[in-house]
């Protein structure tokens, strides 16, 4: 009876060793990254817009805007994109014939 309680705790003892060692752990860490702040237009400036004009090799174009407002609580920003696929031209094949009897 002692060889099979000995036994017993032998295996018992194998399998939690297994299980301790498919145990992982994992820790992560992230930050939170402020946005810059605004810098207000000029004192009696409404606004300032700055536009910039791109165009890749394959002819399309982005274009964005970025709009910064004055305000009594400072400023306020806006911005947009806008990108411009050009349409692949379009291929038609033209024949003609001419029949003449005489």
């Amino acid at each position: 009876m002692r060889k099979y309680l000995l036994a017993s705790i032998g295996v018992f003892a194998v399998v939690a060793s297994g299980a301790l060692a498919q145990t992982t752990s994992s820790a992560s860490t992230s930050a939170v990254i402020a946005p810059t702040p605004v810098q207000p237009p000029p004192s009696g400036t409404l606004s300032i817009t700055e536009t910039k004009r791109t165009t890749a090799a394959n002819g399309t174009q982005v274009d964005s805007t970025k709009t910064t407002y004055g305000n009594t609580n400072g400023a306020a920003s806006d911005s947009k994109v806008t990108t411009t696929t050009p349409q692949p031209p379009i291929i038609t094949n033209q024949s003609s014939s001419s029949t003449t009897t005489n």
